[in-house]
Formats: structure tokens, sequence, C-alpha cells
């Protein structure tokens, strides 16, 4: 079973589900199936939904998002076109070229996210800069979930392996004495059982499910310090 007691620091670990699978034209029944699955156990849901999804995700998205559950951009292209340029190579210009092209479409379809998550879940540090430069603090990827500073250094992370149906086994390297995070990725086409057994596994040996936003601050990137007279700052800066 993927799922092993997360009690070495002491710290009960955090339960992540990331859901998957809301490509544009893909049906919806079975992500409401699970989101209604994770509703009966209480546990948040982080939907992963691409630049350009159909009109109906959005909505349904959105309507998750007003009950607690976190929405991430995943991805800034096709998924082709993703695969033939991973996230994991990319330098910041060319990630930021990309943010801004995927951030321009979800704001046309009104699609509100809360961070980023990239496709096969590895960035590279130029992917990061770009994702606090355009305000994307928030980020999930193969270690853990973390919150950015306006470099794009993580400042607070829950650190932890993606696990999953058919995932291989890995190790995240944490600090001594972090809580340990698990994060199950489930895509909308898996079994419900198996999806169901994953969560249970896991709360039972200990869990705190959350959301991606909750494990980490809600604010952005931190800014630059201001500088100047007191008389003269933005309440809102």
């Amino acid at each position: 079973m993927i799922v092993t007691p997360p009690h070495a620091s002491g710290v009960a670990a955090r339960l992540l589900v990331s859901v998957s699978g809301l490509a544009p034209g893909a049906p919806l029944d079975a992500a409401v199936a699970l989101a209604d699955a994770l509703d009966a156990r209480r546990v948040p849901a982080t939907l992963l939904a691409g630049p350009r999804p159909h009109p109906e995700v959005v909505a349904w998205a959105t309507a998750r998002r007003h009950v607690g559950d976190t929405v991430l951009l995943h991805g800034t292209r096709s998924d082709a076109a993703d695969a033939r340029r991973p996230y994991r190579r990319l330098p910041a210009h060319e990630a930021g070229l990309r943010l801004t092209a995927a951030l321009r479409s979800r704001d046309a379809l009104g699609l509100a996210v809360d961070g980023f998550a990239a496709p096969g879940w590895a960035v590279s540090a130029g992917t990061r800069t770009a994702l606090a430069a355009a305000g994307l603090g928030l980020l999930v990827d193969d270690a853990g979930v973390h919150r950015l500073d306006a470099d794009g250094a993580p400042s607070t992370s829950w650190r932890g392996p993606v696990t999953g149906p058919g995932a291989p086994p890995r190790r995240v390297t944490r600090r001594r004495g972090e809580p340990r995070l698990v994060h199950l990725a489930l895509h909308t086409g898996v079994d419900p059982a198996v999806a169901c057994e994953l969560v249970d596994d896991a709360l039972a040996a200990g869990a705190t499910p959350l959301g991606a936003g909750e494990l980490v601050s809600r604010r952005g990137p931190r800014r630059a310090p201001v500088t100047g007279d007191p008389e003269h700052w933005s309440i809102t800066a």
C-alpha cells in the first residue's frame, strides 16, 4: 500500500488530494463523483485545471473553490506542447511568456486560480521565478507544496512525494523534525473504489486533510521592503 504511518516527527502528516483530468471536452461526471466521495470524508480537493478549460469546468471549479477547494493552473499549453518542453528545463523568460498567455486565457474564461502545478510536477528555478513574478505564489511540485517568495524561492513548504495509483515509490528529503506530507494525485478516470481506499488508508494512518492553499499561508509572494515616507504608502501595497 502506498500510504505509510505519518508520525515519524511526532506531528500528524497532512493529506493533500489533487484531482486532474479536467481537460477540455472531458465529461464532468467522474470529477463530480470523486469530489462527492471526498466531501463525504471531509477531504478538500486541490483541482488541476488547464489554461483553456471548458466553460462547464470553469463553472464547476469556481463553485468548488467557493466551498473550500483549491484550484491550480495545470500547465500553460496543450499536454503535447508541454511534454515537448517540460517545465523542469525552462528558463525564467520562456516560463514567463507561457504564463502570460495562459493567464490571459484564464482571465477571458473567468477562472480564478490559487497557484500552479506543472504536468509531470517538476519545475525549474526559472519557472518558480516566473510564477512569483506573475503573482502565482502557491506551487505544488514533485517535492511538496510551497509558498514562493518574490524571487521564486520557497519560503514555506510541506514536503512529501507525489503518490497515487501506479505511481512509483520515491522519497523526498525533509529537514529533521519536519512534518510529512501525503500527496495523493488522483485522475478523474481512476477507479473510484481505488481512490477511496487510498484516501481512507491515509486518514486511518492519522493524516489531516487540507487543500494546497491551507497548507501554506494564503498571502502572495513577499514584496521588496517599501522605502520612503510612510505618509505616502498605500494601505493596499
